[in-house]
């Protein structure tokens, strides 16, 4: 049922990959051997390869990864084939992330997502004060199995999270220019709970709205009064020439940054702003903190600190 994330040290450190006047080629030539991996703290990020099966997790504290394809866990994915989403659930007691690898057939388009659909369903527990990974099956959520009615429910809100994504989908495929065409994207959700009323509105209409396109190429958009507008000039991430969205993913990485994963280059770009425009600030090598030869597909990545209490029932 679950998977620490707390594991010995296993790699070295070192230098520190900066932003600012440090450029991403400049940072490519520190040897690997004195290169601290320096990706965002606080993470916890699952890399799959739907080609072989083969799954990890790595912990971005600890600098660690573990295999995640053990007979007897429920994130075993050992001969099958799927596809990773992130999945903020708001419960009446907070925001929850969470983890799901779906049937890579799966489409939200032919209808709502059922016990059939699922692989795993994942989040943090936590025992005697120690968080963990832990995922739920596929067989939990079977209504003929007994499955609860908070079990069944969290079924509908990841429904009701993904027909939400197709209608986002459409509105930045909408605002593309004509000679692009969508590969995967990400728009910033901000929590205006402490947030005066009066200016929610007006940070609604600021969160960006992060495209990558089939060509490599990142676009930002916000909202314009008659819809989606360019917010800054696109740019190219390094290496980037092409994009499919079964081999790319985009997670957030803090309030102003996103994590952006292509299997084409086998580089996680960190993408941000710092009250400028979005650039990218670095890039890093999936070779240089998981296994030899593994060559994922898809990524998909929670941090503790986004969690909030919440019962781990579903």
């Amino acid at each position: 049922m679950k998977l620490k994330t707390i594991w010995a040290g296993m790699l070295l450190a070192g230098l520190m990959v900066g932003c600012g006047g440090t450029s991403t080629s400049e940072n490519n030539t520190q040897s690997e051997s004195s290169a601290q991996i320096d990706l965002p703290d606080g993470k916890t990020l699952i890399f799959f390869d739907n080609n072989t099966s083969a799954q990890y997790l790595y912990d971005t504290d600890s600098e660690t990864y573990a295999n995640m394809n053990i007979e007897t866990e429920n994130y075993d994915m050992t001969g099958k084939n799927g596809k990773l989403i992130v999945w903020n659930h708001h419960t009446a007691a907070g925001v929850d992330p969470k983890i799901v690898m779906l049937r890579d057939d799966f489409s939200i388009n032919e209808g709502n997502v059922t016990h059939n659909d699922l692989h795993y369903l994942g989040h943090f527990h936590e025992d005697n004060n120690e968080k963990f990974f832990a995922a739920h099956s596929a067989d939990e959520f079977d209504p003929d199995q007994n499955a609860s009615e908070k079990k069944l429910g969290a079924l509908d809100a990841l429904s009701a999270h993904l027909y939400e994504q197709e209608e986002i989908r459409m509105e930045i495929e909408e605002a593309l220019p004509s000679s692009e065409m969508l590969c995967n994207f990400f728009v910033f959700t901000h929590d205006h709970d402490h947030e005066e009323a009066d200016t929610n509105e007006t940070e609604e209409e600021a969160v960006p709205h992060i495209a990558l396109t089939t060509s490599g190429k990142v676009y930002v958009f916000k909202e314009g009064e008659t819809g989606l507008e360019e917010a800054q000039v696109s740019f190219s991430l390094n290496g980037v020439t092409e994009c499919q969205e079964s081999e790319s993913s985009i997670i957030q990485n803090g309030d102003h940054g996103v994590l952006i994963f292509s299997a084409q280059t086998q580089k996680l770009y960190l993408v941000d702003n710092h009250g400028m425009d979005f650039h990218e600030h670095s890039s890093w090598d999936i070779s240089r903190f998981l296994p030899d030869g593994f060559t994922p597909t898809d990524l998909a990545g929670i941090g503790e600190e986004e969690e909030h209490d919440h019962e781990h029932e579903e």
